[in-house]
């Protein structure tokens, strides 16, 4: 139930906060102009529709149902919680977009991000089944999410009209290096572990 509860929330919190300017009939103002409402809902929204929030949703899914299992068993539950993640979260989307706007569900960008969906959950589930590795697959593993929201900040920065778009840049930023640097302390404790021990948190460190 990981995938589907988190996916569905996700899908549905980012349309949510996406509709506020219009349930505060906000649209026809320019961006940096409206209300304060309007804006805390802009920075969350700018956030929730970042690839890299959607990615580390499926990468945590991923690292909970995985704690219980074994190496193998493991990467094959993070890789079906990482699909089921995103394709919720993708259904939840856009069946929210429709409460809100009316519309057809079933269209051809829904499709699109669905496919996105099933090719790119199970390998982002599976990165958060390695975290419980132990040694360099386990760091790489959780160095993802915070270089790739550190790599979309730098190439798909948000847009700067938006008066939201310096204070997300920066905030995804010291997230990013706060996150790399507990990675490396967890790495580094991690690795002080005994063989048997870091088997029995589910990774065979063979």
């Amino acid at each position: 139930m990981v995938g589907p509860a988190a996916g569905t929330l996700l899908g549905l919190l980012d349309s949510a906060v996406n509709h506020v300017p219009a349930l505060l009939g906000e649209v026809g103002k320019a961006r940096a102009e409206r209300g304060g409402w309007s804006q805390a809902a802009e920075f969350a929204s700018l956030i929730l529709d970042a690839g890299w929030a959607w990615a580390a949703t499926a990468v945590l899914a991923g690292r909970l149902v995985s704690r219980p299992a074994s190496a193998a068993a493991g990467m094959s539950a993070g890789a079906l919680a990482g699909g089921l993640v995103l394709v919720f979260a993708t259904v939840g989307y856009y069946g929210a977009d429709v409460l809100f706007d009316g519309g057809t569900w079933w269209s051809p960008t829904t499709r699109y991000w669905l496919v996105g969906s099933v090719l790119l959950g199970p390998p982002l589930g599976v990165v958060g089944a390695l975290i419980r590795c132990r040694g360099p697959i386990a760091a790489v593993a959780a160095l993802v999410v915070p270089a790739g929201a550190a790599l979309q900040m730098a190439l798909l920065p948000p847009p700067p009209e938006s008066r939201m778009a310096e204070p997300v840049r920066w905030s995804v930023w010291v997230a990013a290096v706060v996150a790399t640097v507990s990675v490396a302390r967890g790495i580094r404790r991690r690795g002080a572990r005994s063989p048997r021990e870091n088997m029995r948190a589910g990774c065979d460190t063979r």
